[in-house]
C-alpha cells in the first residue's frame, strides 16, 4: 500500500504527526509500504505510537530529536498518546465512511 491509498482521516494521522516531528511523519508514511490495507497500517501505527508513548526518551534519543527538531520527550510522548487514541477512533469507522482523498 502507498500513502496515496490512505483515506482522508487516516492521512490526518500523518498530518498531525508532521506538526510536531518530521521524523515521525516520515516513519508513519514509510510504514504504509509494508501493509496491504489501511486497517493493517493503522494497527501497526498504533503499536509504534504506543511504544513511543511508553518510552519517549528512547525515541527522542534514538533520532536525536531534541537537537535535530527541537522536540522533547514530553512533546513526542504526548503526541504519540494523542495519535494512538485517534487511531483507535479511526479503526471503528467503516472504510466507506472515512472519506476519499482528492488529488
Amino acid at each position: 500500500m502507498d500513502t496515496d491509498d490512505l483515506t482522508e482521516i487516516a492521512w490526518d494521522v500523518i498530518v498531525r504527526a508532521a506538526r510536531v516531528s518530521d521524523t515521525l511523519k516520515a516513519e508513519l508514511g514509510a510504514m504504509a509500504s509494508r501493509f496491504q490495507s489501511e486497517d493493517e497500517w493503522l494497527c501497526a501505527v498504533r503499536v509504534h505510537l504506543e511504544e513511543i508513548a511508553d518510552d519517549p526518551d528512547a525515541y527522542v534519543d534514538a533520532w536525536d530529536l531534541k537537537h535535530e527538531e527541537g522536540v522533547s520527550a514530553d512533546m513526542i510522548g504526548s503526541l504519540a498518546a494523542k495519535l494512538s487514541a485517534r487511531v483507535d477512533k479511526i479503526l471503528v469507522v467503516p472504510m466507506n465512511k472515512r472519506g476519499a482523498r482528492e488529488w
